[in-house]
């Protein structure tokens, strides 16, 4: 195993890195190709010479594994292709494309292994299992555990979550594996039936881990929620860029082994253009050199040298904390030289908050602004931010008030 990293490897480079990621993805592939290729003949042949139908179903099992290994390596090679007119982010999501073509191929034979099986309780035959049957799938079930373990490490090595996959696949082959080999006893012990049940199991397990990885592929597509650790991370480090007073609408996009974030800072609105911007800069190469992510920041400016700024400020503080599906705000604005002022502002609220909750907050809101601030405010505009939820004790270690450490990702 060891052997083959090396030869593949560039240790002058990053493991996770780009080049190795990819050599060690086409790696894997096409060791498990090989491999699977062989398992595929050897099972095939001693179900045909026994009449198992689990052991052919096992058999096809391995056919698959061929060619979504196949599929795996040349989706290394495709993704390691730079961003082009089409897709200027580059080719990175492909990896989740793999995934989701390596389900359907599960899926399909998962109904093709339940169908022989059904067939085979409809119909069932005596099968032949002598011992060197046994022992010769006993040797398979050993190439599968190392084909895991390999795929395991280089996973490990790598950071791939298409490793990830395949590597359960290898476990999930050697579990039915083993089921066979349960039929096989059973039937030779008279349980004719027990052949095609496990056959039936076998397909429940090819089944299981084709709708989980269609998930988890779909999820990554359509842009999934992001890591709290890395929404935390982010914040923490633009929040500590002086001058800056508050982070939100932190939003995460991953394309691959490319991963940019952009979010916006709150900044005082007596800097001078050129000041404000040399803050996003700031604010971005700290995010670049400390987390890797390529960055791109929104400046907003806030002007808290109104009168009523500071007030109205701790008075939604204490509104927010009388409302429990608020998580804070941002963007406070209010404009105008006398009585009455007009008053901006946008709440943050948890994604799992419906829509349909929206009307109410206005109204709460305006029904507040009037009692509180009668005649100071004559006109007053809320937006809403749906974010990811974060605790009581993540909003009291960050002071999200009155901005929020929260995002969403695509």
């Amino acid at each position: 195993m060891g052997f083959l990293v090396r030869r593949v490897v560039d240790f002058s480079m990053p493991l996770d890195g780009a080049e190795n990621r990819t050599r060690l993805g086409m790696l894997a592939g096409w060791v498990s190709a090989g491999l699977s290729l062989l398992l595929c003949l050897i099972k095939g042949g001693l179900g045909w010479l026994s009449g198992s139908v689990s052991l052919m179903a096992d058999a096809m099992n391995n056919l698959t594994d061929v060619g979504s290994s196949l599929v795996i390596s040349l989706g290394f090679l495709w993704a390691r292709k730079p961003g082009d007119e089409e897709h200027p982010f580059g080719h990175g999501r492909i990896e989740a494309i793999i995934t989701f073509v390596l389900a359907m191929a599960l899926l399909l034979v998962g109904f093709g292994v339940a169908k022989s099986g059904v067939l085979r309780l409809l119909n069932p035959k005596p099968i032949l299992a002598p011992v060197w049957l046994l022992l010769s799938l006993g040797v398979t079930i050993v190439v599968k555990l190392w084909m895991a373990v390999f795929a395991t490490k280089l996973a490990r090595f790598s950071g791939s979550h298409v490793l990830e996959v395949d590597a359960w696949n290898h476990i999930y082959d050697v579990a039915s594996t083993l089921l066979v080999v349960v039929g096989l006893v059973g039937s030779k012990l008279g349980w004719i039936a027990l052949d095609a049940w496990m056959a039936i199991v076998v397909a429940l397990f090819i089944l299981g881990t084709g709708i989980k990885y269609a998930r988890e592929a779909i999820d990554i597509l359509l842009g999934e929620k992001p890591d709290p650790k890395d929404v935390r991370a982010i914040y923490q480090i633009v929040s500590s860029v002086p001058e800056v007073w508050g982070v939100h609408e932190i939003m995460l996009h991953q394309y691959g082994d490319l991963k940019m974030v952009s979010f916006h800072i709150e900044v005082p609105a007596s800097l001078s253009l050129m000041k404000a911007h040399g803050l996003a800069e700031r604010a971005e190469s700290l995010v670049e050199e400390q987390l890797g992510w390529r960055a791109l920041a929104h400046v907003d400016p806030i002007d808290r040298s109104h009168p009523l700024f500071e007030s109205l400020q701790l008075e939604l503080k204490r509104f927010v904390k009388e409302h429990p599906k608020l998580l804070g705000f941002h963007d406070l604005r209010i404009t105008g030289k006398k009585e009455p002022y007009h008053l901006s502002l946008d709440w943050v609220v948890g994604l799992g908050t419906p829509r349909t909750e929206y009307p109410k907050m206005y109204r709460e809101t305006l029904d507040w602004v009037e009692s509180s601030f009668a005649g100071k405010i004559s006109t007053l505009e809320i937006g809403i931010e749906a974010v990811l939820e974060i605790t009581p004790m993540e909003r009291k270690t960050f002071c999200i008030l009155p901005n929020s450490p929260a995002g969403v990702a695509h």
